[in-house]
């Protein structure tokens, strides 16, 4: 079975991530409490059973923290000190070290739009492996990429792999992981959807989110795994 690294994080060079790259990608989600708020609540609904929402959650590159946002025993770390400084002044309970996080004490490590950006994916997949508490699991979410003519220079969101269900789970496999569920889930929280919340409540908000992901065709690959 694969051994947790020594080091706090894969060898790669993530300098990018600690620039300006948040501040120019999620404008709105940062400049927007009601907009930030209203989106952390909606995803946690869409990811995460009430149960699940009050367990020990890890967020293993947690970006500006909406994913942890209003979940009371979540903790996220992430690669950038200027999202952790957004998650901070929103909050959240986040770190800037791996050394800081306790390892085999969590039930769900979640890593949501993180490893399509990483140079050693399978190193950064034992890695949160090591977190996950005896009975618990890696809840995984990468995107489900669309192929389309594009320009022949670097882009803002810097993916580097792209994955279908039997090449991620081959890759947790070979992690010392071991996938029980595969799902394609769609959602899209634009600022635009803001009113339905406003006039008609949260659930109108989250399922206009949900039809709104549908008829975009904004999807995500979904897997969750537990250690072999």
């Amino acid at each position: 079975m694969p051994q947790a690294p020594d080091d706090t994080y894969p060898s790669e060079d993530l300098s990018y991530y600690n620039s300006t790259y948040h501040a120019d990608r999620f404008p709105d989600l940062i400049g927007d409490d009601e907009y930030f708020w209203a989106r952390a609540e909606a995803q946690a609904r869409f990811y995460l059973t009430p149960e699940e929402r009050n367990v020990r959650i890890f967020e293993y590159g947690c970006g500006i923290g909406q994913s942890i946002a209003g979940l009371p025993r979540a903790v996220g770390w992430d690669i950038g000190q200027q999202a952790l400084d957004i998650c901070r002044r929103r909050g959240l309970n986040v770190v800037n070290s791996l050394d800081d996080v306790p390892r085999g004490e969590w039930d769900i490590v979640f890593c949501r739009h993180v490893l399509e950006h990483l140079e050693q994916p399978l190193e950064a997949l034992v890695s949160m492996r090591s977190f996950i508490a005896p009975g618990g699991e890696l809840y995984l979410i990468v995107p489900k990429e669309r192929h389309y003519e594009c320009r022949i220079a670097p882009d803002l969101d810097q993916h580097l792999y792209c994955w279908n269900f039997a090449t991620i789970n081959n890759l947790l496999f070979r992690a010392g992981l071991t996938p029980y569920r595969n799902e394609y889930r769609y959602m899209l929280g634009w600022r635009a959807f803001l009113p339905v919340r406003r006039y008609f409540g949260k659930d109108a908000y989250y399922w206009i989110t949900k039809l709104g992901g549908v008829f975009r065709r904004n999807g995500e690959v979904v897997v969750r795994a537990r250690v072999a």
